[in-house]
């Protein structure tokens, strides 16, 4: 059968390869947002200095409640923004959404870790798009075993063992920068590694729920 001279006529360039089933997942790195970020560090560090910490994903660490943007601001107002115009410009990018009308609802949360903390892994039920901002990345240089970096991963679980097994990733990682904003699907499970800086990462998470506009 290894014998090319007796298999019928194959074309290659007649292959229809499709990826079906694949998980978004966007990053976008801002640009000229110093200022927003300085006022949101501040903003965000006196909220940890006043406020006990909630208890979800995180592994020590501090996490406000899910009212950040009700803290009122015009750096706050800007990061809505942001996150606005990328959800809705990822939304456009779904072929199945394209010609429907959709609005959204965002609520955020702050975050800061510290040396030693991360978050386990989790989703977001009852939300659409989940994504993060980074105000200040903290230590960055750090090599990738230390630096927490953010990790989402791969739900198709079969294919990790049935389809080219051990082959497959299990996990993708992005290494947090300061500006950088990633988006993803709230199904999807993640989590953060260790952040083993000696200055604090701080961050902003999102979740976003859609839904059809009224006519």
């Amino acid at each position: 059968m290894s014998d090319n001279k007796k298999i019928i006529d194959f074309d290659e360039q007649k292959l229809k390869y499709e990826n079906v089933f694949s998980i978004p997942i966007v990053q976008y790195q801002t640009t000229n947002t110093e200022e927003m970020n300085k006022e949101l560090k501040e903003i965000i560090l006196k909220k940890e200095k006043e406020n006990p910490t909630t208890s979800k994903s995180n592994q020590g660490g501090w996490q406000s409640e899910g009212d950040f943007f009700r803290w009122g601001g015009e750096s706050i107002e800007k990061l809505y923004n942001l996150f606005w115009k990328l959800i809705e410009s990822s939304t456009k990018k779904l072929e199945f959404v394209q010609t429907i009308p959709m609005d959204f609802h965002i609520y955020g949360w702050a975050n800061v870790n510290r040396k030693g903390h991360s978050n386990i892994a989790h989703i977001h039920p009852m939300s659409t798009w989940s994504g993060t901002y980074y105000v200040d990345s903290g230590d960055h240089e750090l090599d990738d075993n230390k630096c927490g970096l953010f990790e989402a991963f791969n739900p198709n679980l079969s294919h990790l063992t049935a389809f080219f097994p051990g082959l497959l990733p299990g996990e993708h990682l992005i290494k947090p920068k300061t500006g950088l904003m990633n988006l993803f699907p709230s199904y999807l499970r993640h989590g953060v590694r260790t952040y083993y800086g000696d200055n604090p990462r701080i961050c902003v998470a999102i979740n976003a729920s859609m839904k059809i506009k009224a006519p």
